[in-house]
């Protein structure tokens, strides 16, 4: 009789120990699902890294999609409407001279840490700082101005919706450009160069002569960083002439 007692009680305990690591497990799931939000199951912060894996196209897809539609619709309502022209206008002194980018979006850099491109370069085909002109592709204000350890002498333009268009590695300023100024699409902003890469002003000659185009936006707080790329493709045929 007392064996079947004991067998009895350690069933018992078994039983028990299964039901409380079934609840815990119901009750971690439950937790797990009110932290995803209703458009799908797909977290903020989930909706929010694959945005930032995307390209301007992607993102406007997203908008078909109820999980992203309004984060896509937030972001590009940011900045799309602003951008009206390529940031590299045609020469009249010599059109045979041209500029190429492709999309470095994510590729590893190493200067100053290991990290991931955020922008497009624009590569010179005539490696000359100062030759090439850059323009503003929308109307804006320029927020920021000056010397960067990583961009050289750079120019930050905040459009009129809000985007941050952030010009890297000039050789020089368009004249009357300051701090607080404002500017029109397609007005000149400064030249081509390749500052940059070191936290002594006015270093050259670390890289090639090209234009580092970056966007950036703020969703829920935090700045973000878009893929120029697709936005260049889009702007291509709309160029100053200079």
């Amino acid at each position: 009789m007392s064996v079947q007692i004991r067998r009895l009680c350690r069933n018992r305990v078994i039983f028990t120990v299964l039901v409380f690591l079934f609840a815990a497990t119901v009750f971690r799931f439950s937790i797990y699902i009110m932290n995803r939000t209703e458009n799908g199951g797909i977290s903020a912060r989930e909706r929010l890294n694959v945005i930032r894996q995307m390209d301007i196209d992607s993102i406007e897809k997203l908008k078909s999609d109820k999980r992203y539609k309004e984060m896509a619709e937030e972001i590009l309502a940011q900045f799309m409407d602003d951008a009206v022209c390529f940031p590299v206008p045609i020469s009249t002194r010599d059109p045979r001279r041209f500029v190429n980018y492709a999309d470095s979006w994510g590729y590893g850099r190493s200067y100053g840490g290991e990290r991931t491109h955020e922008g497009t370069d624009i590569m010179a085909d005539y490696n000359v700082r100062g030759y090439y002109p850059v323009v503003s592709i929308s109307d804006g204000i320029v927020e920021k101005i000056g010397w960067l350890e990583l961009g050289g002498y750079r120019l930050g333009i905040r459009c009129k919706s809000g985007g941050y268009f952030y010009y890297a590695h000039l050789y020089d300023y368009a004249e009357g450009i300051n701090e607080g100024s404002q500017v029109k699409a397609g007005q000149l902003i400064g030249y081509m160069g390749d500052s940059g890469y070191s936290k002594v002003e006015g270093t050259v000659g670390n890289f090639d002569v090209h234009l580092h185009l970056g966007i950036y936006v703020m969703y829920e707080g935090e700045e973000l960083s878009v893929n120029p790329f697709h936005l260049l493709k889009r702007l291509q045929i709309i160029k100053a002439n200079y």
